[in-house]
């Protein structure tokens, strides 16, 4: 899942960087023009990277907390797991 989420990111950063440079190199405008969607493709680029984080975020917590409940759940089954084979063997040294 980590993976998944990585990929995400990755994507995500490598896509807003040629969108960047494209916009950058294909724009034949005046300077100030040019500062200007800079500034602003940098704003976009930060908001990519900050929703990219965020989502990269909650889906770690919700790993986490898959995970939590996995391993209660396999604690839970494991108390009567061992109280029936500790009943064997207290069975088994009687016989």
């Amino acid at each position: 899942m980590s993976n998944q989420v990585g990929n995400v990111i990755l994507g995500t950063l490598v896509g807003a960087a040629i969108g960047f440079a494209a916009g950058i190199l294909l724009a034949p405008s005046k300077g100030s023009k040019t500062r200007g969607k800079l500034a602003e493709k940098g704003e976009d680029l930060k908001k990519s990277i900050t929703d990219a984080a965020d989502r990269a975020v909650a889906s770690l917590k919700d790993l986490r907390e898959s995970a939590e409940r996995i391993v209660k759940k396999s604690d839970e089954l494991k108390k009567p797991a061992r109280s029936k084979a500790n009943k064997m063997d207290d069975a088994f040294e009687n016989a």
